[in-house]
């Protein structure tokens, strides 16, 4: 049995904000405080979660921003969110039952990589902090000026299947957006949404995910009957 659950998901996809992280109100604490910095009201993580969106451009642009001021302003914005985030999540948790399930799939053999929109350097810190790093094989996120205007996670996951040996029904991603759950769905790999993160619940829904959880140890039972 140990040898058939192991050859049927042979590689785990993460995102790393909102799934291994429990970021989700420090991020929407951070977009809070440009919001008000540009005279703006701050958002609750309930008004949060329903209008993030990769580029975060989007996000700006439904709290009041124009296309005009986004253009000019979006450098800056950036700057300023990752000079306020990343003092906020200096010391962030996992999500419960992290740990356990990249435990499970070390032993399991099953590689593990992270796809992220977030800056590659700062993911790289707090996986040593956290003492996770040497569960992943590789980062794929970006440099600190991508996210106001790139949504590329579909692009990133094709790259790098295209030079391994998987079959898409070997692959799973795992995302708290939409994005997760579209791209794996065009790249034709199995589909996990969880909850809890940066996107509500409904909208994970209407994704229509393969799969929809609350805790991260419920992949382990996903991973054993895909």
């Amino acid at each position: 049995m140990q040898s058939i659950i192991s050859n049927m998901i042979k590689l785990v996809v993460f995102d790393w904000n909102g799934v291994l992280i429990d970021d989700a109100q420090a991020n929407a604490d951070t977009v809070s405080h440009i919001l008000k910095s540009y005279g703006r009201s701050p958002i609750t993580l309930e008004r949060y979660r329903d209008i993030f969106e990769i580029p975060a451009r989007k996000i700006y642009l439904q709290e009041g921003f124009s296309e005009e001021e986004i253009e000019r302003e979006g450098m800056w914005i950036q700057e300023m969110f990752h000079q306020d985030y990343e003092p906020r999540i200096a010391g962030v948790e996992m999500r419960e039952g992290a740990r356990v399930l990249l435990e499970w799939l070390a032993e399991k053999e099953v590689e593990c990589i992270i796809l992220s929109n977030h800056v590659t350097e700062a993911i790289e810190f707090q996986l040593k902090r956290l003492e996770i790093k040497n569960f992943f094989s590789v980062v794929l996120a970006n440099n600190p000026h991508d996210a106001m205007h790139a949504q590329n996670k579909y692009e990133k996951l094709i790259a790098f299947l295209k030079d391994r040996p998987y079959r898409t029904e070997e692959v799973l991603i795992i995302g708290d957006s939409v994005e997760e759950t579209q791209a794996g769905k065009k790249a034709g790999i199995h589909t996990v949404a969880i909850t809890g993160g940066y996107v509500s619940e409904a909208r994970l829904r209407q994704a229509k995910p393969d799969h929809l959880i609350h805790n991260l140890t419920s992949m382990i039972d996903i991973i054993k009957k895909v």
